[in-house]
């Protein structure tokens, strides 16, 4: 094959064949294809698309640069992924609520990169082990009816030296790209049924619900493609989801939500999610799914499964927080109208609590909390928040903490938190 004519086919709005596009992926990855090459069929995508069929073949020809994860463990396998938002703990909650209901969840999750928190982090500022190998995957999942751990290097390896090229190429945002990104790694996982919580809003990388659905609707579709069951939920990330965004007080956020003291907020996205894997795997219907996981949550049934967990595996579940305080307070009488997720995010950022770069330190006590949310009534000096931070620049990340927010006089309606279902 002449990858010079592939890419010509693209840029003109042809489609290539699973030959074709395992012929790309494989000469790209072992060296013999020269990344302008591969960065002018990346703009083609980019700008043509791939219809299902084609993310299909690269999703497939990435997952297959690597290694899949067999979890051996009686039950139904079932998945979990997040499109990540500000302050979503949802991964670290709806495990253990699974277990309990009788799934095995085995979920491979990431560290941070960008202004969205990671799964990973979070539970490394327990102190626990987080890199399992595929025996110890499958026998905690065993034991524990779940497993939440690091996405290793073995795992499409081609996906991560294409992905740092979309990056390079400002094609990153191409959704067949992002979708074959996700599922290479997702669909690596012997799972029977995997649910995806696609973000939207400000404090999601989707900020639009037309881009949100077609993202849903790609990696729906193309799991199916595979042979999975599949189904998404649009949700609410226009704000900071839960009490807290930061490490160590997600996690902390986490056990008190399991122990039944869960932000209304919170307990509707983890229930809806665990009510559509009802649905999808015919255990009952979505309604059933969301009353059983609300009533494992309000009871506390999940939070020793959770914490057994992490102490197994080395960590503290309730770490401790290593920072100063500082309240804030709304500047005005009236009612929040609007929050800049993505503004709070790469404030964490900035204070400590992410990354700029692969491979920067963390600061896993740094964070912030939310006492107010959008359509909210506030008084003038009344606490709308509160910052955990380490240093003495207090002054300027408040100031940029309250520029994220935005008042009116009138009052503002609460936005919905499922936008959409998708099947």
């Amino acid at each position: 094959m002449v990858f010079k004519e592939l890419i010509k086919r693209k840029r003109d709005g042809g489609e290539l064949s699973r030959e074709e596009i395992e012929f790309i992926v494989n000469s790209y990855t072992e060296g013999k294809t020269p990344d302008y090459q591969m960065s002018a069929l990346l703009m083609a995508i980019f700008f043509r698309g791939l219809n299902y069929d084609e993310t299909l073949y690269l999703t497939d020809s990435m997952l297959r640069s690597g290694k899949k994860v067999v979890v051996k463990a009686k039950g139904k396998l079932v998945d979990k992924h997040s499109t990540g938002g500000i302050g979503d703990k949802v991964s670290l909650v709806i495990a253990p609520v699974l277990a309990e209901l009788g799934f095995k969840a085995p979920l491979l999750a990431g560290r941070a990169l960008g202004f969205t928190g990671g799964t990973i982090d979070k539970l490394e500022s327990t102190g626990m082990k987080v890199e399992l190998s595929d025996e110890e995957i499958s026998e905690v999942t065993e034991r524990f009816g779940f497993s939440i751990s690091a996405q290793t290097p073995e795992i499409a390896p081609a996906d991560r030296k294409i992905y740092a090229l979309r990056d390079a190429t400002a094609t990153v945002e191409s959704i067949p790209l992002i979708v074959s990104s996700i599922l290479s790694k997702k669909l690596a996982v012997n799972t029977e049924a995997i649910v995806f919580d696609v973000k939207v809003g400000s404090g999601a990388f989707m900020k639009t619900m037309e881009k949100a659905k077609v993202l849903a609707e790609g990696l729906v579709q193309v799991s199916k493609l595979y042979g999975k069951k599949a189904g998404a939920l649009i949700t609410e990330m226009g704000q900071p989801l839960g009490l807290f965004a930061g490490n160590a007080l997600e996690v902390r956020e986490a056990t008190d939500a399991l122990s039944g003291t869960i932000q209304k907020d919170l307990l509707e996205i983890v229930s809806s999610l665990v009510g559509l894997l009802y649905e999808l795997t015919e255990r009952g219907s979505f309604l059933k799914g969301k009353s059983d996981a609300e009533e494992v949550i309000k009871s506390g049934k999940a939070l020793k499964r959770f914490t057994d967990w992490i102490e197994y595996l080395g960590g503290n579940p309730y770490p401790e927080i290593k920072a100063k305080r500082f309240v804030v307070e709304s500047p005005v009488n009236g009612y929040i109208s609007a929050i800049d997720g993505e503004a709070l995010g790469w404030l964490i950022v900035e204070m400590g609590g992410g990354r700029r770069k692969a491979g920067d330190r963390i600061d896993y006590s740094v964070g912030l909390a939310f006492f107010k949310k959008v359509g909210d009534k506030v008084e003038k000096g009344e606490p709308i928040g509160e910052i955990y931070y380490n240093g003495r620049d207090i002054e300027n990340i408040s100031t940029k903490f309250l520029s994220a927010f935005q008042f009116s006089q009138e009052p503002v309606e609460k936005p919905k938190l499922i936008k959409e279902k998708v099947v």
